[in-house]
């Protein structure tokens, strides 16, 4: 497990951070002196998704590239309000902020930063690596092989692994127990604004996967997907699937339900498929009739309905 980072001193005011640097349990990779910005005021204002038209840029500076071997994710209280970011890399800023003033230093607070950074500079090329997998099993594997991680594929599973078609239009669904540690795995790519990571909602990204870039959602435990007692249940009900993990088939028929009356103004012929699979009548398949049975499920669990991030639908009466 390993991130890439970046520092950027704008008044090259150190000479060297090296000795602060291993204080944190951190690696300088390279050190890059990076010259005047001449359109600095449309980078910074991409880099910091801001208008910037301020002191950084108008000189040269130092941009040093971080290698933190063990990263670790807790809540700090920001610029940007109280989120969860790399505690290392925002310890180190706010300490080189508090010997140089102000806004002089520079740090990203995850991976996701990083790239969206050195993609302004022009840099990301020529200094990130960008995992691409070679199939699905390939990407399944290395979840795999993260004992820390809980993962599963909630759902669209019965194709998987090899019979799966991989295009731009394949979305798969994941419940896990760390967004944070799956995106570090699969070295995913945000897909949307409003970013989780800067404090936003969406969880929606974008994995490298041979010549194709898939769409993956990595809902996790406590998001408000689902009722976080359904969604530690269904984690701890998960059972093996080829190399993959899906949920029991409890957890699989009334989470479908859920997703497919409350996060959907209609059910799709799909879910209508799966739901006869199971043992319900055609003419069963509608909301009311399933909104009762999952509503007894969902009682005698002492569930809850929670009203999930904006991008997902919450048609309950």
């Amino acid at each position: 497990m390993n991130e890439l980072h970046i520092i950027i001193d704008w008044t090259c005011h150190f000479d060297d951070i090296k000795s602060i640097i291993k204080n944190y349990d951190l690696e300088i990779k390279n050190t890059i002196f990076h010259p005047t910005l001449s359109n600095k005021k449309e980078v910074l204002s991409a880099f910091y998704n801001a208008i910037v038209d301020d002191f950084r840029g108008e000189t040269p500076f130092n941009i040093y590239i971080i290698n933190d071997n063990e990263p670790i994710y807790d809540y700090r209280n920001t610029s940007k309000g109280i989120r969860i970011v790399n505690t290392k890399l925002f310890d180190i800023k706010m300490h080189l902020r508090s010997i140089v003033g102000g806004y002089k230093i520079h740090a990203t607070d995850n991976i996701q930063e990083t790239k969206n950074n050195l993609r302004c500079l022009g840099l990301f090329d020529t200094l990130y690596k960008q995992t691409v997998f070679n199939d699905i099993n390939h990407v399944f594997d290395t979840l795999n092989s993260c004992p820390k991680l809980e993962w599963m594929v909630m759902r669209n599973f019965e194709q998987m692994p090899d019979n799966l078609h991989i295009d731009e239009h394949l979305d798969i669904d994941l419940l896990v127990n760390d967004y944070f540690l799956v995106k570090n795995l699969l070295d995913a790519d945000s897909a949307t604004d409003y970013i989780y990571e800067d404090g936003g909602c969406r969880i929606l990204n974008y994995v490298y996967i041979n010549n194709s870039k898939v769409l993956f959602d990595f809902r996790f435990i406590g998001d408000n997907y689902y009722d976080i007692q359904f969604q530690k249940d269904m984690m701890a009900s998960r059972i093996p699937y080829h190399n993959l993990y899906i949920p029991n088939k409890c957890y699989h028929i009334f989470s479908l339900i859920y997703h497919a009356i409350i996060h959907k103004p209609a059910i799709s012929d799909t879910y209508t498929s799966v739901f006869m699979s199971y043992g319900i009548e055609r003419q069963d398949i509608n909301k009311p009739f399933l909104k009762v049975v999952l509503d007894t499920f969902m009682n005698n669990h002492n569930y809850k309905y929670v009203k999930p991030e904006p991008s997902v639908g919450f048609f309950i009466e």
